[in-house]
């Protein structure tokens, strides 16, 4: 059984040195400093937070997505064919993200993140995944298309795009990538278009990890099993799920147990996340089970989500028998 974490860390903290990415931002803003300059701080804190991960014993870490704004802002700036629109709520979240908008047939090089990721390798001494975000969420997210003519045309485009991303960052050195999606789980009436989406995802080659995290998966986690991805991510906190009495048609995959709530600075025990484990462990098989918070943690001070990566670690620990 293994730790690992999904999206975003927070960028900004209370610590010593935690301002210094507001600081930079600001005085990109305002010409002080140049877009060289600005990307030496994004490393800076990229590096930091990679650390972070890292010390606090999480096994499979991400690069921390210190550079993304929101989760489809990387793709909107990089693709020909998408720049991005009015600010939006992002589902319930108390946060806003920019809307794509789609003018004209998207098209890309697969190189969006390359460079992050590549950098992402310098940093991490442990196993490193790469992410992108769910060709779902990004079709029924857009504000506007003047490009496809229906759901389904702009969902295969979006996907097509992230196979080429994919494939640049298998080419880079990725051996996992999660696929950010919540409107899998949010619209389970799309749940054969997100299917069809994905078997062109796959057409990459690379192992993929579906995150439908922010909604319960119970309507949807039979097709999961169906899916063309080596882990499922199943969100066991944000809202009341059954989902973990139900994991059992996930045998053949690994599954992503999202156990400590990414949306909520109450401090799960050590003791609640060991038995979620446990219960799943028994179903599925601890060699399947992978334990990880709900969601980037980005939605947390930093101190919380800090103390979230310890209970997860700690209580992962308890459920293997491994002393803390």
């Amino acid at each position: 059984m293994k730790t690992t974490v999904i999206g975003a860390f927070p960028k900004i903290s209370d610590d010593q040195g935690g301002q210094e990415l507001r600081r930079a931002l600001h005085r990109f803003d305002r010409g002080e400093i140049d877009a060289s300059a600005l990307d030496q701080v994004f490393d800076t804190v990229t590096r930091s937070a990679i650390a972070e991960l890292e010390g606090a014993g999480i096994d499979v870490i991400n690069d921390a997505q210190i550079r993304w704004d929101d989760l489809f802002a990387q793709f909107a700036r990089s693709w020909e064919g998408v720049s991005r629109g009015p600010l939006e709520r992002f589902y319930d979240n108390n946060t806003y993200f920019r809307q794509p908008v789609i003018e004209r047939a998207i098209s890309t090089g697969g190189r969006t993140l390359v460079r992050d990721f590549e950098f992402a390798r310098t940093a991490a001494k442990t196993q490193l995944k790469a992410a992108v975000c769910g060709p779902l969420s990004f079709a029924t997210l857009t504000a506007e298309d003047r490009a496809y003519k229906s759901l389904e045309e702009r969902t295969f485009a979006v996907a097509d795009a992230l196979a080429a991303e994919i494939r640049g960052l298998g080419a880079a050195g990725a051996t996992l990538v999660d696929v950010e999606d919540p409107a899998v789980a949010a619209r389970p009436d799309l749940i054969a278009l997100a299917r069809a989406a994905y078997e062109r995802l796959a057409k990459a080659g690379v192992p993929l990890a579906i995150q439908p995290y922010f909604f319960p998966a119970d309507k949807v986690i039979e097709a999961l099993a169906t899916f063309p991805v080596a882990q499922v991510g199943i969100d066991l906190c944000s809202r009341d799920t059954k989902a973990l009495s139900a994991l059992g048609v996930l045998r053949t995959r690994t599954v992503v147990l999202g156990v400590v709530d990414a949306r909520n600075t109450r401090l799960e025990t050590e003791a609640e996340v060991a038995t979620i484990i446990e219960a799943a462990a028994k179903v599925v098989g601890a060699d399947r089970v992978w334990a990880a918070p709900t969601a980037g943690l980005e939605y947390l001070p930093h101190d919380v989500a800090s103390r979230k990566l310890a209970v997860l670690v700690k209580g992962a620990r308890a459920a293997m028998g491994v002393p803390a």
